[in-house]
């Protein structure tokens, strides 16, 4: 579904992604794990059109996506959540979803100004897709409230729901359990895999190894920029090269 060849970002003098190739099969969740300063953001920005590669190819679907818009990308289904969350902090739970499913609409600026039968119809099914998705993500007593009125862990969930309301084919998330209680973690989890299991294909960021585990089919390690395992969640941990650079930095500061 998604690969990349030989995917390399310049800042300067300085790589911040250095000849990264891998695939991303359907229906898999795969986790993108790594010390901080390591590429893991910079190669979603990649994937997701927010930056350019240097070199390289990225191709979704048998598309090539390196040159193309973020907007074009997520027409062609990827939709991202971000390290730092980016909601609409005045406007309720609902709306930051319905915001989320833009694309769908098919009513004109006349048919809104006139609010017109079609336009009415239009957001009351708009609502009701919302709703579905604020009842799955457990945001049902925070539907009209304002975003910035939640908690950290609960605004992540919002901007998850936020993703999905685009329907997307292939699903990045950004640290997505940042903010979030071991009992939240947990439930975030399950739904990861009910998404699995329904055909999303998920590519996680994560620096909880115990959420990496419940979740991912394969794990991805940069390190420098550079992918220095590929594996499962089994192989990933006993690899020497992840231990030194990774897992045994983690363990000497828990």
């Amino acid at each position: 579904m998604l690969e990349l060849k030989n995917v390399s970002r310049h800042f300067g003098g300085l790589a911040a992604v250095n000849d990264v190739s891998f695939l991303v099969e359907a229906g898999q969740v795969v986790g993108l794990i790594g010390p901080n300063g390591a590429g893991k953001t910079t190669l979603l920005n990649l994937i997701s059109g927010l930056d350019q590669a240097s070199k390289g190819e990225i191709q979704f679907n048998k598309n090539f996506v390196q040159k193309l818009p973020a907007h074009k990308i997520n027409q062609l289904g990827i939709a991202r959540t971000y390290q730092n969350i980016r909601l609409f902090a005045e406007m309720s739970v609902r709306e930051n979803i319905i915001v989320g499913m833009h694309t769908q609409g098919r009513a004109g600026l006349l048919s809104a100004a006139l609010m017109t039968p079609a336009y009415r119809n239009e957001e009351k099914w708009l609502r009701e897709q919302a709703d579905v998705l604020i009842k799955r993500l457990g945001l049902d007593a925070f539907a009209d409230s304002p975003a910035d009125a939640l908690s950290y862990g609960d605004q992540r969930r919002v901007e998850i729901a936020r993703a999905l309301a685009t329907h997307p084919k292939l699903i990045l998330l950004d640290e997505p359990t940042a903010g979030m209680n071991a009992a939240e973690t947990e439930r975030l989890g399950d739904l990861i895999l009910s998404l699995r299991d329904e055909g999303l294909t998920v590519l996680v960021i994560e620096h909880d190894m115990t959420f990496i585990s419940q979740v991912c089919d394969r794990v991805i390690v940069l390190n420098f920029g550079e992918v220095i395992a590929n594996g499962t969640t089994e192989d990933v941990k006993a690899n020497p090269l992840v231990i030194e650079a990774y897992l045994g930095a983690e363990e000497s500061h828990a």
